[in-house]
C-alpha cells in the first residue's frame, strides 16, 4: 500500500465494518423497532459490513436478532454476528441467515488471571481455535476470531511472538480475518504504526483493528491502522461503545476519504443524513465537539468571521464544505466582525456607523451572556434604521431552538405524526410525554423558509387540542 501525495494509490483497500448495533449497543440498548431503522439507515450509508450481537436469552430473544437481519437481507451488506468463542455461541449465530461471525477470547495473562479464574494460555488458544473450526463447520464464508486485549502484547516481554504464534494457529485452523483490538485503549497512534507494521510484516491473514477511546485516540489509531494497510476497520456511529467507545465511523471514514483519497463504498455525501437520522432515532445528542456538530458549522471569532465571509474553507476543511454542511453560520459574540454586519445589511455602510452598530451588537451580546439571538439582532439594526431581511439573517446567524409543547386528541395515531416530523431537517427531537403535554418537538428556527412551528399546524392541524412554544438561543 503506497500513499502519494495524499491519495490512495493501491486498489486493496479495507472494509469498514460497523459495529453500532453491537459494540454500540453497550452504551445504549435500542428498542427493536429503533434497531430496524438504525440498520436500514446503515446500510443505505453504503456500508461494507454491519455487526450485530448473538442472542442470549432471556435477556435477548431470536426476534430481536431475525428481525434486523430481515431488514438487511435486501442490502448490498454483509452481516455478520458476534458472539463468544464457545460452542453454544457459534450454533445460535449458525440459526440465521448471514454471512460471518466474529468470536472472541481473551489469552493475555491478565484477562486469563481475572476474568477467566487462572486459566492456562493454551486453554485460551485452544478455545478460540475450537470456535473457528466449528464455524468453519457451518459454512460462514467470513470467520473472524477476535484476540480480545491483544494490544497488551505489545508492552510484554517476547509478545509479539506470542501474538504471531497465535495468529498462525488461528490462520490454519481456518480464520479468515484476525482481529487484533486495543481493549484498553493504551495505544497512541506512534504505538499504532509499530505495532500494526510489525504484524503486517509477518502475518499473511487479514488483520481487523478495533480501538478503544480511553485516551482519545481510537479514531487516529484507525486511521492509522488504515495507511498501515489493515484489511478491516471497526467503527461505530459517534464511537459509541463500552466506557466511553471506540473509533467514530464519520471521524475515520470522513478523513481517510477526503485526506488520503481512500474510495470506500460508503457514500461519503450521506454522513451527514446517517448522523442526523441516528440522533433523532435513540436520543443521543450529537456532541459540540464532533465534527458534524452545529458548532462545528458556527464561527465564533471576529477574525474567522471576516475571512470566511470571503473564504469558508481558511477555517472549515473544503470535504466537510462539500459534503456535510450546506451553510455555515456565525454567531453575534463579543468578538463580532464588522464583515458580519456589513454582510446582514447587504449595503455599503459609512464606517462610524459600522464601528456604532459592531460595538452595540457587542455590548449586546456581552449583556446576553456572551451570546445574541438572531431576535435581539434584528432589533438592534432597525434601531439604527435599517431595515432587516429575515432570509439573510437566517442564513447568516445561528438558529434559535424552539421547544413545541403539543396537546393531541386521543383518537389520533401519534407514530404517524413521529415519523413524519422526525424526517424534517429542522427538527432535533421528537420525544412522547405524559403530563401538561403529550409530545415535545425541539426545532431549529429556520427564517430561510417555512416556519416549522407553521408547518406543524398546517399538516396536523386537525389533530392538535393545543400548543406552545418556547424559544430559546
Amino acid at each position: 500500500m503506497v500513499i502519494r501525495g495524499g491519495t490512495m494509490v493501491d486498489s486493496k483497500l479495507p472494509k469498514i465494518l460497523d459495529t453500532t448495533l453491537r459494540e454500540g449497543e453497550l452504551f445504549q440498548r435500542f428498542r427493536l423497532e429503533t434497531r430496524v431503522k438504525v440498520a436500514r439507515l446503515l446500510a443505505e450509508a453504503g456500508l461494507d459490513r454491519i455487526e450485530l450481537t448473538v442472542d442470549y436469552p432471556p435477556r435477548t430473544s431470536q426476534r430481536d436478532v431475525e428481525e434486523v437481519v430481515d431488514a438487511l437481507r435486501s442490502y448490498d451488506v454483509e452481516i455478520v454476528i458476534h458472539g463468544r468463542a464457545c460452542r453454544r455461541d457459534v450454533e445460535a449465530a449458525a440459526k440465521y441467515d448471514v454471512d460471518g461471525i466474529g468470536v472472541y477470547m481473551a489469552p493475555t495473562r491478565l484477562h486469563r488471571e481475572y476474568k477467566f479464574g487462572g486459566m492456562e494460555f493454551r486453554e485460551a488458544v485452544d478455545r478460540l481455535r475450537d470456535a473457528i473450526a466449528l464455524a468453519k463447520d457451518y459454512g460462514f464464508k467470513y470467520r473472524r476470531a477476535t484476540v480480545e486485549d491483544a494490544s497488551r502484547f505489545y508492552f510484554e516481554e517476547n509478545g509479539f511472538e506470542k501474538l504471531y504464534q497465535i495468529i498462525e494457529e488461528l490462520k490454519n485452523e481456518g480464520a479468515t480475518i484476525i482481529s487484533v483490538p486495543d481493549t484498553s485503549g493504551i495505544l497512541t497512534p506512534h504505538q499504532v504504526r509499530e505495532f500494526f507494521g510489525r504484524l503486517k510484516q509477518f502475518c499473511e491473514i487479514p488483520l481487523s483493528a478495533h480501538f478503544h477511546n480511553d485516551y482519545g485516540h481510537a479514531s487516529s489509531n484507525t486511521i492509522e491502522a488504515a495507511l498501515i494497510g489493515v484489511e478491516e476497520l471497526q467503527t461505530s456511529i459517534l464511537g459509541i461503545g463500552d466506557r466511553n467507545g471506540i473509533a467514530d465511523l464519520y471521524e475515520v471514514a470522513a478523513p481517510l476519504i477526503d485526506i488520503h483519497g481512500f474510495k470506500f463504498k460508503l457514500r461519503r455525501d450521506f454522513l451527514r443524513e446517517l448522523y442526523q437520522r441516528f440522533s433523532k432515532l435513540t436520543g443521543i445528542k450529537i456532541p459540540f465537539r464532533h465534527p458534524l456538530s452545529d458548532e462545528a458549522k458556527t464561527i465564533r471569532a471576529g477574525v474567522h468571521q471576516s475571512m470566511a465571509i470571503k473564504a469558508p474553507q481558511g477555517y472549515i476543511p473544503e470535504g466537510k464544505l462539500r459534503h456535510d454542511f450546506t451553510k455555515i453560520f456565525f454567531e453575534v459574540t463579543p468578538f463580532l466582525s464588522k464583515r458580519v454586519v456589513e454582510k446582514l445589511l447587504e449595503a455599503e455602510i459609512d464606517p462610524s456607523v459600522l464601528r456604532a452598530i459592531s460595538e452595540k451588537l457587542a455590548e449586546k451580546a456581552s449583556e446576553h451572556g456572551g451570546s445574541l439571538d438572531p431576535r435581539h439582532v434584528k432589533e438592534v439594526l432597525e434601531g439604527f434604521g435599517f431595515k432587516v431581511d429575515e432570509k439573510i439573517l437566517g442564513s447568516l446567524l445561528k438558529p434559535e431552538k424552539a421547544y413545541i409543547l403539543l396537546n393531541l386528541d386521543p383518537k389520533y395515531h401519534v407514530e404517524e405524526m413521529i415519523d413524519e416530523v422526525i424526517g424534517w431537517e429542522d427538527v432535533e427531537e421528537v420525544n412522547e410525554v405524559y403530563g401538561d403535554a403529550d409530545l415535545v418537538i425541539v426545532a431549529k428556527i429556520d427564517r430561510t423558509k417555512q416556519n416549522v412551528v407553521e408547518r406543524i399546524r398546517k399538516e396536523f392541524g386537525d389533530a392538535i387540542t393545543g400548543m406552545r412554544v418556547l424559544i430559546t438561543d
